[in-house]
């Protein structure tokens, strides 16, 4: 090859790799780091399957409160401006109905009378040994003789308590009632299951809220 041919050769060379390294897209592209989308959180789920939506730990007062908005706690709250807790819970066959008593005080029995309590009642449309929903809001109209709320606090000295009658509004779910007589307590007619929430329009928006497992009994 002679030197002329050698040195255009040497030219055509340069200029072809010239040409590659300065063409756009010629260059090869840097590989992008895989991005991976962030794991499911896991949610609690029930024996079938579903989903669980766990009870909240506290309770605000409102016009139509929820069976939702229960904790799954003691039964406490706010009535007459004081703070509630239910220190006896049980549930009394009444004329019209299931009462459910919710009281600070304690009795000698099970059935006994509570004396100088604040206390909270509720009467809900549900029959004797079965289990079921009731709600009212503030401004549903019920029969008196089938559900009623009220409060009562005792007033001191020789004054008999209190009872207070504002409209009120309740959520309230029996899951579970059975009917067996006590060996030690003939008064003492089975045992119920649930949880209950009340509200009341009067001027400190009393309240109580919470589950309970207690006593069905005839006074």
């Amino acid at each position: 090859m002679s030197r002329n041919m050698l040195i255009v050769s040497l030219l055509l060379l340069a200029v072809l790799i010239t040409w590659t390294i300065l063409m756009p897209g010629c260059q090869p592209k840097p590989q992008e780091a895989a991005v991976e989308p962030p794991a499911p959180v896991p949610q609690p789920e029930s024996a079938g399957g579903e989903t669980t939506v766990a009870a909240p730990t506290e309770f605000t007062w409102a016009e139509a409160p929820t069976l939702a908005s229960i904790p799954n706690a003691s039964i406490t709250g706010m009535v007459n401006g004081e703070k509630f807790e239910a220190k006896t819970v049980r549930v009394k066959k009444g004329d019209s109905g299931p009462e459910l008593e919710m009281s600070n005080g304690t009795a000698d029995t099970p059935t006994g009378l509570i004396m100088d309590d604040t206390g909270v009642e509720l009467r809900f449309p549900l029959a004797e040994g079965t289990t079921g929903q009731f709600t009212k809001a503030l401004a549903d109209d019920v029969d008196f003789d089938s559900a009623h709320g009220w409060y009562w606090y005792p007033q001191g000295g020789d004054k008999g308590p209190m009872s207070v009658n504002p409209t009120w509004a309740c959520a309230v779910e029996v899951t579970e009632w059975t009917m067996q007589t006590s060996a030690d307590d003939e008064n003492v007619l089975g045992n119920i299951k649930g949880k209950v929430a009340v509200c009341f329009d009067d001027d400190s928006k009393s309240w109580v809220a919470g589950t309970f497992d207690c006593i069905y009994y005839k006074w």
